[in-house]
């Protein structure tokens, strides 16, 4: 009889055990639980992260492709406002040199020359330059209608 009590005993023991095995398990089971939550919440805050640092890159790369165009633009427009400027001095340039020498005394003795030679073929009686002088102006006409007069 001894020996059945103290067999029924180890059991009672054993079935005590069993829920404290099983509360213990539980516990450990829901600590991994919150672990493996922590982590995924890392995770999911770092690939967040990733995602808008990715897209703050692509948004740089697309200002910064905009700026390097639009400085490529006034570069160009600069380069054409300068080469316009440069022809039109070199334009003002070469007028003032023409100016220059058309009212320059040099070109003004060689004209007298020219017109003496031809004066000295043509001789004294001739009075225009060249052949092609112009006609005379005809008579002044009158204000005056004729029937008022």
């Amino acid at each position: 009889m001894l020996k059945s009590m103290i067999l029924q005993h180890e059991d009672l023991s054993r079935e005590m055990d069993e829920p404290m095995e099983v509360v213990s398990e539980t516990e450990e089971m829901k600590a991994e639980l919150e672990q493996v939550t922590q982590e995924l919440e890392e995770v999911q805050q770092r690939w967040k992260e990733q995602q808008q640092q990715q897209l703050q890159e692509q948004d740089s790369q697309q200002v910064w492709q905009q700026l390097q165009e639009s400085l490529q633009l006034q570069q160009e427009k600069l380069w054409q406002e300068q080469e316009q400027e440069q022809q039109e001095k070199e334009l003002w340039e070469e007028e003032d040199v023409f100016l220059e020498q058309e009212d320059s005394p040099e070109q003004d003795t060689i004209m007298d020359v020219k017109v003496a030679a031809v004066m000295e073929q043509e001789g004294p009686e001739q009075t225009s330059v060249s052949g092609n002088a112009a006609p005379p102006l005809p008579p002044p006409i009158s204000t005056t209608p004729a029937f008022l007069t």
